[in-house]
């Protein structure tokens, strides 16, 4: 029964949130309404201009969405950065705690065994 409760509450902490899956697909659905743009304006464009050409203006024509998909995109990797940074300690924190917790158990003990050993 343990065990059970054990994997439920794993499998909860693990699963993303709902926030997470909306933020996912917000992107998703940005970044296909842009290629969606681009790939329409290339394809009308590709008769009538040189391939460069065709590409520059299909780029031009579709510049909002490219500009909502990249604002997008800054607004979710600062959400990230500010999460980490409330999550948890920098990964140099978190490395001198670690010495120090090996300082605590290992050297001093061994430190006065050697102490008491010399008197």
């Amino acid at each position: 029964m343990r065990l059970m409760l054990s994997l439920l509450v794993l499998l909860v902490a693990w699963s993303p949130s709902a926030a997470e899956e909306k933020a996912a697909a917000g992107l998703s659905s940005l970044e296909e309404r842009w290629h969606g743009c681009v790939r329409d304006v290339y394809d009308r464009e590709r008769s009538s201009q040189s391939k460069a050409a065709s590409q520059l203006s299909a780029l031009d024509a579709c510049k909002e969405h490219e500009d909502a998909y990249v604002a997008a995109i800054l607004v979710e990797q600062a959400a990230e950065e500010k999460w980490d940074r409330r999550e948890g300690r920098t990964l140099t924190a978190r490395a001198k705690a670690w010495a120090v917790s090996v300082l605590g158990y290992v050297v001093d003990p061994v430190s006065s065994w050697l102490g008491a050993v010399t008197r």
